[in-house]
């Protein structure tokens, strides 16, 4: 049997892209948790504001920190009447992250990389709201950042982490150990089953108007997220990757038979997820092939023809150069066929792996 990978590397992809979602429907239209609470579901990729500008960003791929903040301001009910005139609004339920965008613009609160420029600013805009601190975890596990975080929690402060190192998430609370959050770029109400929090996380605390109320359960029903898929870039010799869904600036150029992540869809542009929660850019879904469910490859059988030969070993040198030019979520191997790539069991699909190939192919 030829796998798909082989295939792609003869040029031979012919399938069409088969969308069984949209990118307003399934992704963004969250079912809603809480009737009362829709700002709990905020997405920072709903095309209400996904294109709101952050210095040279949007919304849509560096958002999930002013979307956290946009939560945390809802949830602590700090939005009175002084936030209303700064975020030049004249009804609270006129609030969403795209004002508070349009605001810490205003208010020249974004650096050029849309980077927040200033704790303070939120106060600026929102006068019910003091930072505390940005500080990190004293604890590297799940259970001491828990307890960190009711300890904050019970001093009516409100707690918005790093998960991965570039992505933001506002903490609603902890519950038999469990760390309740809303996530500006998923439904996943449990932080620990989407992330991993073993690296002494940066954490930013806010005191707002009230403090964190208990995690609500009451009605809840969560819808399932956009379900993220593999697919090859088979849009001819060339498929371009472009930093946001307008398609105006083009960040990359992969080759065909290529392998991304699609996280999102919106309209006829497909976002690629960068392995962590967020984004890192945008290709047109005709240039894209969705992969399919993932065979069961035996190690170092990366073509799964059931031998571990020279085919094999062509595959895996061309995925070690590839990935010296590539960016660490673009591959030319799909990740079970990377996994199959670490013929002496190290854990990792590099350089050794070329000896213990040669071992079985010259044996």
């Amino acid at each position: 049997m030829v796998t798909d990978i082989f295939k792609r590397a003869a040029g031979a992809l012919t399938a069409a892209v088969l969308m069984t979602s949209s990118f307003t429907g399934g992704y963004l239209r969250r079912t809603e948790a809480f009737a009362a609470a829709e700002y709990t579901t905020w997405s920072q990729l709903d095309p209400r504001w996904s294109s709101v500008s952050m210095g040279n960003y949007n919304i849509g791929n560096s958002g999930c920190l002013i979307t956290s903040l946009s939560i945390m301001a809802m949830h602590s009910g700090s939005i009175d009447s002084a936030a209303l005139k700064n975020l030049a609004i004249t009804d609270i339920s006129q609030f969403d992250p795209g004002v508070l965008a349009n605001a810490y613009t205003r208010y020249n609160g974004f650096n050029q990389w849309g980077g927040i420029a200033s704790w303070g600013t939120i106060s600026q805009i929102i006068p019910s709201i003091t930072f505390v601190r940005d500080d990190h975890f004293k604890s590297a596990d799940a259970a001491g950042i828990a307890s960190e975080i009711i300890s904050m929690q019970a001093q009516g402060l409100h707690v918005i982490i790093n998960v991965n190192g570039h992505h933001w998430v506002y903490i609603e609370g902890v519950v038999d150990g469990d760390i309740y959050m809303f996530d500006p770029a998923c439904d996943e109400r449990i932080v620990t089953n989407h992330y991993a929090l073993a690296g002494k996380n940066e954490y930013w605390v806010l005191k707002g108007k009230n403090p964190p109320p208990p995690v609500e359960f009451s009605g809840l029903s969560v819808g399932k997220p956009f379900e993220k898929k593999e697919y090859f870039c088979s849009g001819g010799e060339f498929t371009d990757v472009y930093s946001s869904e307008e398609a105006s600036e083009r960040i990359f150029r992969f080759g065909a038979g290529t392998v991304v992540t699609v996280c999102a869809i919106k309209d006829d542009m497909a976002a690629v997820s960068d392995g962590s929660g967020g984004i890192s850019g945008w290709i047109r879904l005709d240039r894209l092939t969705e992969a399919g469910d993932a065979p069961e490859l035996d190690r170092g059988d990366l073509n799964g023809d059931s031998v571990v030969d020279e085919y094999d070993l062509a595959l895996l040198n061309d995925y070690l150069t590839a990935s010296e030019t590539l960016p660490d979520w673009a591959s030319p191997l799909r990740k079970c066929e990377e996994a199959a790539g670490d013929l002496n069991g190290d854990g990792v699909t590099d350089k050794g792996d070329i000896a213990a190939y040669l071992a079985v192919i010259c044996g």
